[in-house]
């Protein structure tokens, strides 16, 4: 009896250097990144001061600081890469302190850390994000299977989708106190885009 020959082989996943990369392209565009949050915080100052500051008034006086703190856990827990300045922007806009956006902001972002990476070792599979990853975002899966926890700090600070990042590392078994860890960078990236988004807010008060 002959055998049947074997089945190819699934063809390797890209390298790392085919697709996320921590290299001097991904650190400008990090630098072009925040120079962007800069100048779109101070055009809204300039040209949409009046209904960005009504919009946020009536989103804190709705949903308050614990919607802000929900709505910053959704956006960094969601496998869509969404982001939470804007959250930051209607917060300040609406007559919340700096010190009061920054400690909501902080805290979920981190819980959403948590809620991402227990959702990518639920369910991640299930749903078949990690082929979409894959397609969508190639040399993705490539890179966290290398950094793991350390890819997720790096995520948690860079234009990374973050989201992405804590999912991956929850369908690779990565050690969740190291992701929590991991996490925390998300604290002082929050510092400092904050502080960008009230610089070019109230620059443009005086544009």
């Amino acid at each position: 009896m002959t055998q049947s020959p074997p089945e190819p082989a699934p063809p390797p996943e890209p390298a790392p250097s085919s697709g996320y990369q921590v290299d001097g392209r991904l650190i400008a565009k990090a630098c072009v990144g925040l120079l962007v949050l800069l100048g779109v915080s101070y055009l809204c100052g300039v040209f949409l001061r009046d209904p960005i500051v009504a919009a946020g008034e009536v989103a804190m006086d709705t949903f308050g600081l614990m919607g802000l703190y929900f709505g910053a856990m959704f956006t960094d827990s969601s496998p869509l890469p969404l982001t939470n300045e804007p959250l930051m922007l209607l917060a300040i806009s609406g007559g919340e302190t700096v010190w009061t956006v920054f400690v909501y902001i902080s805290a979920g972002s981190v819980t959403g850390g948590a809620v991402g990476y227990t959702c990518g070792r639920t369910i991640g599979e299930w749903i078949g994000l990690g082929g979409w990853i894959r397609r969508r975002y190639p040399g993705f899966g490539a890179f966290m299977k290398r950094w793991g926890a350390w890819g997720v700090a790096i995520c948690a600070f860079l234009p990374i989708p973050f989201s992405l990042a804590t999912w991956s590392a929850g369908m690779g078994r990565v050690h969740f106190g190291k992701v929590m860890a991991a996490s925390l960078v998300r604290i002082p990236k929050t510092a400092f885009y904050l502080w960008l988004i009230v610089q070019g807010w109230g620059m443009g008060a005086n544009g």
